[in-house]
């Protein structure tokens, strides 16, 4: 019976976590845009077609696998397909570290349902999107990590699947290196090189691992899950890793003064490089949070359990009691509301993403080359190519060169000869986000007209080209003079 109400609880959590968190993320569309090209052309593209500018001669897509997954469920069930994407893949990243803590524990039969509550909150920062290609990188993790167990528990033959699963991971994302890494550090170097050497069974053979090199080792200033995490910032900043730092150096405290010969030195090596690699960059921070939770969890237990001995006070009786009688059928009454009155869905939040001014553009019908920065070029190429190609997006070196990654970034923000997107390429159109410093000098720069702007977004339009014309506007079925949409767009100016 707990067996079932502890799994019936996780799941309701793990629905409630992707119905809650179901925000579109940038990236998302250029995953499905590249899926649909796959399923077109009948193969992996070479070369990129969304865009008008310069771009790399081959584009080289470490997430092309996981753009067809995307695109195959949305087309056949609709983007709530990816919402249940989202939940299997986090269940499949939960299970394995699940069943590392049941083959480690003592009272097997004993359901630490708060600490997994905290392991699903804590590896959110991975999930907090409606789906991200990284999330088959974190699945695949947590599983390698529980093979491995079961080879040192005496199953070798597992070594033997290790290559194979090497193969589909690496097609689906670029963090298949984590993979032959933990084969490394755990102690068994030839199934890491041959893991390793399997994944040149992809699009691009041994291509792929000369760009992963330059995409690994490049620095990405613009991108905040890039940066590294500053332990002592704001508190909120990756709670999760933080708690689970804590859990761990209470775990290792305890095994080093009371359990030296229970220490596993590969599993601490495979513990220090994940926590590196999260304070470098945070984007990371999930590995070290599954790793941790696999590897420390019954050790942190033990450690409370021995410390809690020696305290004057005892832990109530009736904390048992509590767990069962209060917070399971909290997590179930509130998990069957919200898969009663919450569907899974994706949301394109109105206040990140240009909706209007998308829309703005299709009811016109205006097209060619649209200068669009970093995080809305993938949402502009899905919505309107062939209508309109595009300037830049988040597939960033996957597709483009240092020079034109540079060269959005001077317009964007301004910087010297910040003009020269614009003028080294033929722009017919702009979609500019508000918020950003070029928004307010294009508005004062000859020869640019804006044509439609809201809160979040404007369209802008050589000033010959526009003169006379009337538009659409959005959600609106009348059809606007150019002056009267002047005068509006500087009411709306002088509110904000």
């Amino acid at each position: 019976m707990k067996k079932y109400l502890f799994f019936t609880a996780i799941l309701l959590t793990i629905y409630f976590i992707t119905a809650v968190y179901n925000n579109a993320d940038y990236d998302l569309w250029h995953r499905l845009a590249a899926g649909k090209l796959f399923f077109s052309l009948g193969h992996v593209p070479e070369t990129d077609i969304f865009a008008y500018t310069r771009t790399k001669e081959l584009w080289i897509d470490h997430e092309w696998g996981s753009g067809v997954v995307f695109y195959f469920l949305a087309e056949r069930f609709g983007l709530a397909g990816l919402g249940v994407l989202k939940i299997v893949l986090l269940f499949l990243t939960f299970l394995p570290v699940y069943l590392i803590n049941r083959m480690r524990a003592k009272e097997p039969e004993k359901y630490r349902i708060l600490f997994y509550l905290m392991f699903l909150y804590a590896v959110l920062f991975g999930f907090v999107y409606t789906i991200r290609s990284q999330a088959f990188t974190f699945a695949f993790f947590a599983w390698w990590l529980y093979f491995i167990e079961l080879v040192k528990a005496g199953n070798r033959k597992i070594l033997l699947a290790f290559p194979p699963m090497a193969i589909i991971w690496a097609n689906l994302h670029g963090g298949f290196l984590a993979g032959p890494g933990i084969l490394l550090l755990a102690g068994f170097p030839v199934t890491a090189l041959l893991s390793g050497l399997a994944t040149v069974v992809n699009p691009y053979g041994f291509k792929y691992w000369e760009y992963l090199f330059g995409a690994v080792t490049m620095k990405r200033t613009f991108i905040a899950e890039w940066h590294s995490l500053d332990l002592f910032g704001p508190p909120v900043m990756a709670l999760g890793f933080k708690v689970f730092l804590v859990m761990a150096v209470i775990a290792l405290a305890y095994l080093i003064g009371k359990k030296p010969g229970e220490i596993k030195w590969t599993e601490l090596l495979i513990l220090a490089v994940t926590c590196y690699l999260s304070l470098k960059h945070m984007r990371h921070n999930v590995f070290f949070v599954i790793a941790s939770a696999a590897y420390m969890g019954e050790h942190f237990f033990a450690a409370l359990g021995h410390y809690a001995k020696n305290m004057p006070g005892k832990f109530p009786r009736g904390a048992d009691f509590f767990k069962n009688a209060v917070i399971y059928p909290i997590i179930i009454i509130i998990g069957i509301l919200t898969v009663h009155f919450v569907p899974i869905k994706v949301e394109v939040d109105e206040t990140k993403y240009p909706v209007k001014s998308v829309d703005f553009i299709k009811k016109n019908q205006l097209s060619g080359n649209l200068l669009v920065l970093f995080n809305w070029g993938a949402y502009a190429l899905w919505n309107l190519y062939p209508q309109c190609r595009i300037a830049i997006d988040g597939r960033y070196e996957e597709v483009y060169p240092d020079s034109l990654v540079n060269e959005a970034a001077r317009f964007q923000y301004l910087g010297k000869d910040w003009v020269e997107l614009m003028e080294n390429y033929k722009t017919d159109l702009m979609l500019i986000d508000t918020s950003y410093p070029v928004y307010a000098e294009l508005l004062q720069l000859s020869g640019w007209k804006i044509i439609y702007s809201d809160k979040v977004s404007g369209v802008f339009m050589p000033a010959a080209r526009a003169e006379g014309k009337s538009w659409k506007l959005p959600d609106e079925d009348f059809v606007m003079e150019a002056s009267v949409l002047k005068s509006k767009i500087g009411e709306q100016a002088d509110k904000n």
